[in-house]
């Protein structure tokens, strides 16, 4: 799709680890996936106190849906900015206040439409994020080792997920619910001082070309609607899998209070499956586009069998064969998308893969309240998120293939 040279000598043998920017960028990346794990206890807990349980949950709506709605924006400005660096800056340092402020003004109960706003500002301001710390990646690590490195960024983001709730259980014990929130802004500054510096540099510098000096929509890259759509799918599952576990233990004789366990497990195998992936891309004679949906197929698989699991064991085994799916189909679509887009677009389009895998969760979401029964629910997810995929993978797959 374009055209890159390496902007310093080509080593005989490509590093990773031992780079000068790898941990940076770790850090980096660490401090901006971890925001939104920690946001559903921490808002849970401020709009408790500041108007009952029901508030809360509200506050995690918002925070999400303003989120997912701005990324691809926020993304799109980042690509275009003339300097990127200057407005990470500030949208970092913007989060910063914004968090401090929402903070504050759940402390001293103040309207809360004020706080839902502020909330919403909280999410929308820095919903490219994410998606930057991958544009990063793109640009730093030696084509050679792409494959490695998105493995350990799908990685950071399981880690956030097993640590954004451990970290808020920790501030509970403070019982001051703005403390939560507060350590939310603090991930801002982390992203600056680690990730801001890395941006508007980088090893690759893409040779200009046409795709490059008018990229175009992001939408107009057909080959790259694999690499969207399958996010739209994987959200779907994810959601799917963790909402039901607090209704879907009892029924196996379980206590609900396993379900954060075997979301934990759900992400150290998918830690574990990400590891073997990583060792073995290079030798899979497919596609990554054929791989993607052959491991989306092995989740659905799962959420199928999780559907008629009959046992705490039973569930327990899927949800862990889930996660080992889930996160190598996280960096198989991260893969498919960098490949298919102009550099020109990365931000963009890894901000658009977050925020089409936070629609995916709220269709699974209203499917869950809509469709009567844990079974009935489970396997009208399952059977919507592959329909969408095949169907995205057949019309683009003349133009991949063709390339």
């Amino acid at each position: 799709m374009h055209a890159t040279s390496l902007t310093v000598g080509s080593d005989s043998k490509p590093k990773l680890f031992t780079t000068p920017w790898w941990w940076r960028w770790a850090l980096g990346t660490c401090f901006a996936r971890i925001t939104e794990p920690m946001a559903t206890l921490a808002l849970i807990s401020l709009g408790t106190f500041v108007s009952g349980y029901s508030y809360g949950a509200f506050l995690v709506s918002v925070y999400a849906f303003t989120g997912a709605l701005t990324a691809t924006t926020s993304g799109k400005l980042i690509d275009r900015a003339a300097r990127p660096r200057r407005l990470v800056m500030i949208m970092t340092s913007s989060s910063f206040v914004l968090h401090v402020a929402l903070a504050a003004f759940g402390t001293f109960r103040l309207s809360l439409v004020l706080i839902t706003v502020t909330t919403a500002l909280c999410a929308a301001l820095p919903g490219g994020i994410p998606g930057l710390s991958r544009s990063v990646l793109v640009k730093y690590a030696d084509p050679r080792l792409r494959n490695l490195a998105f493995s350990w960024d799908s990685i950071m983001t399981e880690a956030g997920w097993i640590l954004g709730p451990v970290v808020i259980a920790g501030l509970t014990l403070f019982g001051l619910p703005w403390v939560e929130v507060a350590a939310m802004a603090v991930t801002f500054l982390g992203v600056q001082l680690f990730l801001g510096p890395l941006v508007g540099k980088g090893r690759i510098e893409t040779l200009p070309d046409a795709a490059e000096t008018a990229p175009g929509s992001l939408w107009s890259y057909r080959t790259a609607w694999p690499g969207l759509i399958d996010s739209v799918s994987v959200g779907m599952a994810v959601t799917g899998i963790v909402s039901v576990l607090p209704v879907l233990l009892p029924e196996t004789g379980a206590s609900p209070a396993w379900s954060g366990i075997l979301v934990s497990l759900l992400a150290g195998t998918g830690i574990a499956g990400t590891l073997c992936y990583g060792k073995a891309v290079g030798r899979i004679p497919l596609h990554i586009t054929v791989q993607s949906l052959l491991t989306l197929v092995g989740v659905l698989t799962s959420v199928v069998a999780l559907a008629f699991s009959d046992s705490a064991l039973s569930v327990a085994v899927w949800v862990g064969v889930s996660g080992f799916f889930i996160t190598p189909f996280n960096t198989q679509r991260s893969i498919s998308l960098e490949a298919s887009i102009p550099a020109s677009l990365h931000t963009q389009g890894f901000s658009a893969q977050f925020a089409l895998f936070g629609l995916g969760s709220a269709i699974s979401a209203g499917m869950l309240a809509l469709i009567s029964g844990i079974t009935a629910a489970l396997l009208a997810v399952a059977g919507f998120a592959l329909l969408i995929s095949a169907v995205t993978h057949a019309t683009a797959r003349k133009e991949i293939f063709r390339k």
